[in-house]
This record gives C-alpha cells, sequence and structure tokens, in this order.
C-alpha cells in the first residue's frame, strides 16, 4: 500500500510571480487600481499565512484565484454593509447620499464612496437566486454539492448560477 505524499507548499517566489494575473482580476472585478492592488496583497498575506493549507489539487495559480475571490468577496460584503448601515442613519439628508464612516482624508473617502456605490449597484442588481449561491460559495465557503444540498438544486443550477453572476459582476 502507497501513501500520497503531501505536494511541497508553493515559495513566495511561486505567489509572486502570480501577481501580475491577479492584479489583472482584481482591476476588473473592482475597476480601481489602488484598490486592486490592496485586494491582491491582502490575498498573498492570506496565501502565505495558509501555505499548509495548499493540498496541491490545483495549480498555484487557480488556489491564490480562489483565496483574490474570497477575499473581494468579503470586501464587497464589508462595503455593503457600511453602505447600507451609513445611508440608513443619513436617510434624512436632502441629496440621500451615501456616506463611507472612518475615511482618513476626502480622497480616499471619494474612492471608497465610489467603490462602495459602484459595488452595492452591481450586486443589488443581481437576483436573489444569484446573491444567495455568491454568499454560499464565497462568504460561507461551501462545495458545489453543499450548496446544491442547501438550495436544493441540482448541482448544474448551482454552476450556473456562479457563472452568471460572475458574468454580472464582471469576473472571469
Amino acid at each position: 500500500m502507497t501513501h500520497a505524499t503531501k505536494p511541497q507548499p508553493p515559495s513566495y517566489a511561486d505567489l509572486e510571480k502570480n501577481r501580475s494575473k491577479l492584479m489583472w482580476q482584481a482591476q476588473r472585478i473592482v475597476r480601481n487600481s489602488a484598490t486592486a492592488e490592496d485586494l491582491v496583497q491582502d490575498c498573498l498575506i492570506k496565501a502565505w499565512l495558509n501555505l499548509d493549507k495548499f493540498r496541491g489539487e490545483s495549480q498555484v495559480y487557480s488556489w491564490l484565484y480562489r483565496i483574490l475571490l474570497n477575499t473581494v468577496f468579503n470586501d464587497l460584503q464589508r462595503h455593503r454593509h457600511e453602505v447600507l448601515a451609513s445611508s440608513l442613519t443619513r436617510e434624512s439628508e436632502a441629496d440621500g447620499a451615501l456616506e463611507i464612516p472612518d475615511i482618513a482624508t476626502p480622497e480616499e473617502h471619494l474612492i471608497a464612496r465610489q467603490r462602495a456605490q459602484a459595488l452595492l449597484s452591481r450586486l443589488e442588481s443581481l437576483s436573489p437566486s444569484l446573491t444567495d449561491t455568491l454568499q454560499l460559495r464565497y462568504q460561507d465557503d461551501l462545495s458545489y454539492a453543499e450548496i446544491a444540498q442547501s438550495l436544493h438544486v441540482p448541482i448544474n443550477t448551482v454552476r450556473t448560477r456562479l457563472h452568471r453572476a460572475h458574468q454580472a459582476l464582471g469576473i472571469k
């Protein structure tokens, strides 16, 4: 009986050589290079801190891309909650502008506000079935089979919903 050996985890250089591809993907999603840079940096840090979790079942880039998507969706969710909470507290303002709390500089405030508005708009345009599927996949980190079981739909429906949601959000 042979025992499978665990593959060697990627090195920092292996992670870093994927930075430009990850950056391109992040920019496509958030459409802001500074934000994309931050998200990619967060992704690489998470990967570096979790090298022991790399199982070698996929290419390093695929693993990093999954981490990037989780990072992006967590960021989207965090900003969505900030925007919604802020807009509820500012409900009485005449212009109805969204406010982003605790931003250090006016430029950061403007960037965060624009980004939050764009992301909120794109997320709100998705059907509930797509947002539920996205949440189960990227926030709750469920497998396709677990999502299918949770939503009482065939696994191909889960794949289709995720594909449609990715298209709508500009993710390939």
